[in-house]
């Protein structure tokens, strides 16, 4: 049995910019009522590590009252990537980081491997320390094929039957070489994984139109912190500006043990791209 078809006209829009949402006042005929909350400041971290080769980048913010519109980056942490091998040897990747409007960037290219273990910790300024779930760096998922019929196009891709996976599918449409319209999902394969080979489908392709699409095999975790976002935002039109909302990840302060916002996902990455 092939995968479900997904019509992504029903589908909700997964974006990896999250906004914050603000809190309205209530307002009476008699009376004005404002919100009664005591705003605590905290950090948000986001960053993906892939199989390809290459910079690997980590935003780092703190979020903001609803009434403040600014974009709360934070430059002065100590940012640190490290590896386990298959010896369940531990060793660091790297701290050299340059860092811009709160993204920070390894200094040199990083070539991950498949099967390696990879995390990241985070030295605040106030020394705090916030540590990522440790994640396997799983194989790319071969992409087969994509073909369209009428005015859909089917990706087909090769699943690994003898293990449950976790997808973070992004499909992307391009016009004349300008984005016109992209899409967002996560899903996993427990009621497909009896079969090698599995499909999703686009709507509204064109002639003359280019898909991309891009599978990342991501750990639970990961995928458990797209879903929430996703059941959380649901069909809000989201801001280019990356605005944290109240969602826990996989980050870990080591000191009182509780889950911080944000995430960092390791996934082995595959993508292919086709005119029609």
């Amino acid at each position: 049995m092939y995968l479900t078809i997904l019509n992504f006209k029903k589908m909700k829009k997964l974006y990896i910019y999250i906004i914050l949402v603000s809190v309205s006042i209530l307002i009476s005929c008699i009376d004005e009522i404002s919100p009664d909350f005591e705003f605590e400041e905290q950090v948000f971290i986001s960053g993906l590590l892939t199989s390809d080769a290459g910079f690997v980048s980590i935003q780092i913010q703190k979020t903001v009252p609803a009434n403040d519109t600014s974009f709360g980056a934070i430059n002065d942490a100590q940012v640190s990537l490290f590896m386990r091998d298959t010896s369940n040897t531990v060793s660091l990747v790297s701290d050299s980081f340059t860092v811009t409007n709160g993204v920070y960037e390894t200094t040199e290219l990083i070539a991950p491997k498949i099967g390696n273990i990879y995390w990241i910790e985070v030295i605040l300024q106030d020394q705090t320390i916030l540590r990522s779930e440790e994640e396997i760096l799983k194989p790319p998922i071969l992409i087969k094929n994509m073909i369209k019929s009428e005015d859909h196009v089917r990706v087909t891709f090769i699943d690994q039957i003898d293990e449950e996976n976790f997808f973070l599918i992004r499909l992307d449409v391009f016009k004349d070489g300008t984005l016109i319209s992209d899409y967002w999902f996560v899903f996993d394969d427990t009621f497909v994984s009896e079969n090698s080979e599995d499909y999703v489908e686009i709507d509204n392709i064109n002639d003359g139109d280019t898909v991309r699409a891009s599978i990342h095999n991501i750990n639970f975790n990961t995928f458990q912190f797209y879903a929430n976002v996703a059941n959380t935002l649901d069909d809000f039109a989201l801001s280019s500006i990356f605005l944290p909302i109240n969602i826990v990840g996989n980050i870990t302060n080591t000191a009182t043990k509780e889950l911080e916002l944000g995430y960092f996902g390791v996934a082995g990455f595959s993508t292919m791209t086709k005119d029609f």
